[in-house]
């Protein structure tokens, strides 16, 4: 009997070591963490199912990056997902709400490392999203004014030169 109760009272000892450890290593989980590691979960949850991004999927991920923006607005993440909320935009074919993430990641970013990219997709989705040339135009000669040595600066002009002519498949006989 003896030996029941000290060999019991040996294995609570060792659990309560065990949860006395396990706790003190496991600190408090960082919330912007915690919500940036479910956005990632949720895009790659995407990527496994479609490669197609229907309208229900788009919502969430939008939701879930405008909250992360609006409640942590001066972490650097915030920019990264201003970018991925106007792409997600841009694939269900919403021209304004696009615009707006870009505008506003230049606007809050104006130095961050999306910016140029900022600019430039601009001139893009005016012009594929938007159908709006003179639009486009307009953004890719702002990109090309504040980026002048970024590698895509050709495209952009390439971009306004298919624009300006009459027929751009005549660009493809030459």
């Amino acid at each position: 009997m003896k030996r029941n109760i000290v060999l019991a009272l040996g294995v609570f000892a060792c659990l309560c070591l065990c949860l006395i450890y396990s706790c003190k290593d496991n600190k408090p989980a960082d919330p912007k963490e915690e919500r940036q590691q479910a956005i990632t979960d949720y895009v790659e949850k995407i990527k496994e199912e479609s490669l197609i991004l229907d309208k229900k999927k788009a919502d969430t991920l939008i939701e879930m990056y405008k909250q992360y923006v609006n409640d942590y607005p001066e972490d650097t993440v915030s920019e990264f997902y201003l970018f991925q909320m106007a792409n997600v935009y841009a694939n269900i074919g919403d021209c304004k709400k696009t615009i707006d993430c870009l505008n506003r990641l230049i606007q809050k970013y104006p130095n961050g490392s999306k910016v140029g990219a900022a600019y430039f997709f601009k001139g893009v989705f005016y012009k594929e999203i938007c159908n709006n040339k003179e639009k486009s135009k307009a953004a890719f000669e702002q990109y090309i004014e504040k980026y002048p040595d970024n590698p895509h600066v050709e495209e952009a002009k390439r971009f306004m030169q298919l624009d300006s002519m009459e027929n751009p498949s005549d660009a493809l006989r030459k």
